[in-house]
């Protein structure tokens, strides 16, 4: 799976700094990568984003790492999943398509929750469009 995690994000996360939440961004993206043979995560400059396909054209999962503090993660995600660790888009952080978002640090694992999230996000993503 980890062969589907661009190779430059996890040499952005093999840092010193990054020592007390790489764990955790490897556990991210395992789950947000878990949900179908052809998901696959691209490196951008400040954040990875989560892909339905090769073409990288549909997006369900953005992960930032802006910080070594905190990672940021947005999902695809419908009105009716609901959690008090999901909130609105950080400033500076928000992504075409994904609805929720919440933080990770060293007091703040990693949700429980990731994995199913991760399946209705990637399911939300692929998802006919209806036209509006």
């Amino acid at each position: 799976m980890f062969d589907r995690l661009d190779e430059r994000a996890i040499q952005k996360v093999s840092g010193p700094s990054w020592a007390p939440l790489r764990e955790a961004f490897l556990e991210i993206s395992r789950m947000l990568l878990s949900v179908a043979p052809e998901a696959r995560a691209e490196l951008t400059t400040i954040y990875v984003k989560y892909c339905t396909n090769r073409a990288g054209t549909e997006v369900y999962a953005v992960a930032w790492l802006k910080t070594s503090k905190e990672i940021v993660v947005g999902m695809s995600l419908p009105e009716s999943v609901e959690d008090p660790r999901l909130g609105d888009a950080r400033p500076g952080m928000k992504y075409k398509g994904l609805t929720k978002y919440f933080g990770v640090t060293v007091e703040n694992p990693v949700p429980d929750e990731l994995e199913a999230w991760a399946r209705i996000a990637y399911l939300t993503a692929t998802s006919p469009k209806t036209p509006e």
